[in-house]
């Protein structure tokens, strides 16, 4: 309804008369949107200044009171019937009346329902994506071509104003001397008229100024200069606009080429070998999107938890699915209703708490007790590439680290990667047990469990050795005693039967447990 307002209302105020057709019915459809929203602006709460901040009042008679002193006049004014005004003075001779060209102007009042357009832009921003430097310039360049349009029309207005039976001379009467042998006069042509119009406030706005078209009366004069004024003022205001915002634009990129002016500087001035800059000019120039991250980062931590929650189970699900312990906790949080938000804000809180750590090409790094989550780059280790969303050192939770996988790592490229330490999330686990005590059983059996797989593995590969190295089973007889008993003992585990076996795991697991969990921090978990 305001984008009819804003655009074909002057138009036809300027250049079409009023008659009975599509336009005066749409017409009178906007009114009817306008005059429900009035009726609706005596019901709606507005924010009411406190000495705590803006609450929204919802007092019915202080909501009433309000909208009488600031808006209701001008949607009062916006909803008048002009249009019916102009209808009913259809006969030639009361149209060239001067109380009917005011009549006719008064239709121009609508356009004061533009003035809260801000509650539009405000709706647009919470559903743009638009960077607010792009918007701003989408929105004065939007605002120049809507002042443009509306001088146009006010300057084809002088037209019906000086009437040409009045033989006042008038701006159009140079383009009807060039257009003696046409037969569609610009005068006579909607659009011809609009383009001619707008070819004289665009070269009036830029400060062009070819001459061809220009006042010829007093009326006209009036209105140019006023256009000019207006056009004026508004060119200078958006130019000066824009170029602060294009020169706010490249901030980031400005202080990025700063911090690498300074890298430069140190170099030179440390005489660097030509190999190390080359490496470090790699590494800052990758470095970009870390520090994108930090500033993501900080903005999440800004959130309300509810908030917080949402958006990081959505960053960091592809990562906690290849964790079983924290997939098993997302599980219940969406299966368990009653503990749901418990295990949520542990997971949650997890992910809050990891790292960003970044290393530079052919950098070896890695620490035990730590979980990784590579997010940018090529990593080798253990024979294996891993790409952008692996995981490694799940089995951080592990007190004992022979049981853990080496945690030695190779970066084949730059590579960016979030990291979780041991201590820090039992530190977690410690803070959401008095809420959710059977998180401590569940972290403790997920650790026992994993212990005795890591342990079964273990076995298996030494007494695969021992068996590479004893050889043929006929050599057992000049072995010591030790061996010996190793040997028969390694034989009976390949060679037993399913209850034997089973019953060395439940012994082996047992004995892994104590070790696991009555030492250090775990104890008591």
């Amino acid at each position: 309804a305001l984008g009819f307002v804003a655009i074909c209302v002057p138009v036809h105020v300027a250049m079409v008369d009023t008659k009975f057709d599509a336009f005066f019915l749409l017409s009178c459809l906007i009114d009817t949107i306008f005059l429900l929203d009035m009726v609706l602006q005596f019901f709606l709460m507005y924010p009411r200044r406190t000495n705590y901040g803006y609450a929204l009042e919802h007092n019915h008679r202080a909501i009433v009171k309000h909208y009488l002193k600031t808006w209701f006049l001008i949607d009062f004014i916006s909803i008048l019937p002009v249009d019916v005004v102009g209808l009913l003075t259809k006969n030639e001779e009361v149209q060239q009346m001067k109380a009917v060209k005011i009549i006719r102007l008064l239709r121009l009042l609508k356009l004061a329902r533009l003035a809260r357009a801000a509650r539009l832009m405000r709706r647009f921003e919470a559903r743009a994506s638009i960077p607010y430097g792009k918007l701003a310039i989408l929105k004065f360049f939007g605002i120049l071509l809507i002042i443009t349009h509306w001088l146009a029309n006010l300057w084809a207005l002088t037209l019906m104003l000086v009437d040409e039976n009045e033989g006042v001379p008038r701006w159009i009467d140079a383009l009807t001397f060039r257009e003696e042998n046409v037969t569609n006069k610009t005068k006579d042509t909607a659009w011809k008229l609009y383009v001619a119009c707008l070819y004289f406030t665009s070269y009036t706005i830029t400060s062009v100024g070819y001459g061809d078209i220009g006042p010829k009366n007093i009326i006209e004069t009036i209105v140019a200069t006023v256009m000019i004024i207006v056009s004026g003022i508004s060119w200078a205001v958006v130019l000066g606009q824009v170029s602060g915002i294009v020169s706010n634009l490249g901030s980031e990129e400005q202080e990025f080429r700063s911090r690498m002016d300074e890298l430069n500087s140190m170099m030179e001035d440390r005489v660097m070998d030509p190999t190390m800059r080359q490496r470090l000019r790699t590494f800052f120039l990758s470095n970009r999107s870390a520090r994108r991250r930090n500033r993501q980062r900080q903005i999440i931590s800004e959130m309300s938890s509810g908030l917080q929650g949402e958006v990081v189970l959505e960053l960091n699900r592809m990562w906690i699915a290849k964790v079983s312990m924290l997939n098993q906790m997302l599980e219940k949080a969406s299966v368990d209703i009653v503990s749901a938000p418990q295990y949520r804000s542990v997971i949650v809180e997890v992910a809050m708490k990891l790292q960003l750590v970044v290393h530079a090409q052919s950098e070896v790094f890695g620490e035990p007790y730590k979980l990784n989550i590579l997010i940018l780059g090529l990593v080798a280790r253990q024979h294996r590439v891993y790409t952008s969303g692996s995981v490694w050192g799940i089995d951080f939770v592990l007190a004992d680290s022979k049981y853990a996988e080496p945690c030695e790592s190779f970066a084949l490229t730059y590579c960016e990667l979030t990291t979780l330490k041991r201590k820090t999330f039992f530190d977690v686990i410690k803070k959401h047990a008095t809420v959710l005590p059977k998180l401590q059983y569940e972290v403790r059996y997920h650790c026992r469990w994993l212990s005795f797989q890591r342990a079964i593995l273990a076995e298996a590969k030494e007494r695969a050795n021992r068996l590479a190295f004893f050889g043929d089973w006929e050599e057992s007889r000049s072995l010591s005693q030790p061996d010996a008993q190793a040997k028969t003992g390694l034989e009976r585990t390949l060679s037993g039967t399913i209850d034997e076996v089973e019953t060395g795991c439940v012994t082996m697991s047992e004995t892994l447990s104590r070790d696991a969990f009555e030492t250090g921090e775990l104890k008591g978990i």
